[in-house]
């Protein structure tokens, strides 16, 4: 692959996980320059630490708040002005939600909408017309499993999800004739700080009422919290990947000549989506997940 003009990559949600691995991945291929963003640079030292020779060189770290217009547009008047293009626009900044759909508030909605819809849509719009005028690019959404199979009490966050895919399917075909791909990667469960930045975040744990909002619950619903949580505990360690393993794929599906509009990150994730999208009453797998809350 030596030789190829030198890629431009933008990956907003770099400070961990995913976003991260796949920053220093890319890096280290003589074919990619990576601009890796996140919201708050006091949290750059993991990233500065994996980078290691990379930085500064293929790897140059950005402030990027993917929730706010004026973010936006600052860092790509920068980026155009410094690199002339982005090749490549990789979504993967988002934040999770645990927690009993009516207690929810709607500040907590909006917020996680904000980065994981409307933000990620704005940079995208953005970042699509320049695409259409260079006529090719890629973009790609981290998406999650969760954007094709339910997954009960994580409800908005499952619910942007679904956005985000129906987002990527309207999308494709029309930039597929502008010689634009658009894909969609969709992990399951993936060992990264996801999960501990809920907490932080006050969003609540399956297993445990931690907020004022979870107090207020009955307890029907606690307990099948508790239950599903339970359940799942096996289904997700067998499954779970490393966000190293997640960026591999990404990489792969940036040198496919064809890439996919959606690909699952693993074959235990491929066989969970088609249990969803063979049935189309909803019926299965709805009884399914009823089943392991009892």
């Amino acid at each position: 692959m030596a030789g190829l003009p030198e890629k431009v990559v933008v990956i907003t949600g770099c400070s961990s996980g995913i976003g991260l691995d796949t920053a220093v991945l890319l890096a280290k291929d003589e074919n990619f320059k990576v601009i890796a963003t996140m919201r708050n640079l006091q949290k750059k030292g993991d990233l500065e630490k994996a980078a290691g020779e990379s930085l500064n060189k293929s790897l140059f770290i950005k402030e990027l708040d993917i929730s706010k217009e004026e973010s936006i547009l600052k860092f790509l008047k920068e980026a155009y002005s410094t690199e002339g293009k982005i090749d490549i626009l990789i979504n993967n900044a988002a934040v999770g939600q645990n927690g009993p759909f009516e207690c929810v508030t709607l500040d907590q909605m909006q917020a996680l909408f904000q980065t994981n819809f409307f933000g990620t849509a704005r940079i995208t719009q953005e970042v699509v017309r320049k695409m259409k005028e260079q006529k090719s690019g890629h973009i790609i959404f981290v998406s999650s499993l969760g954007g094709v199979t339910p997954v009960p009490f994580s409800d908005f966050y499952i619910a942007s999800k679904f956005v985000v895919e129906g987002l990527v399917n309207c999308i494709a075909p029309v930039l597929r004739g502008f010689n634009v791909s658009v894909t969609s990667v969709e992990p399951g469960p993936v060992q990264t700080a996801f999960v501990p930045n809920i907490k932080e975040n006050k969003q609540g744990e399956f297993s445990e009422k931690e907020t004022e909002q979870d107090l207020a619950v009955d307890e029907k619903t606690t307990a099948m919290r508790i239950a599903l949580n339970k359940s799942y505990a096996p289904l997700m360690a067998s499954a779970m990947q490393t966000g190293l393993d997640v960026a591999e794929v990404i990489k792969k599906c940036i040198y496919d000549e064809k890439p996919h509009v959606r690909i699952q990150t693993s074959l235990a994730m491929e066989e969970r989506a088609k249990e969803v999208l063979v049935d189309p009453t909803g019926d299965n797998y709805t009884e399914r997940l009823f089943s392991l809350m009892q």
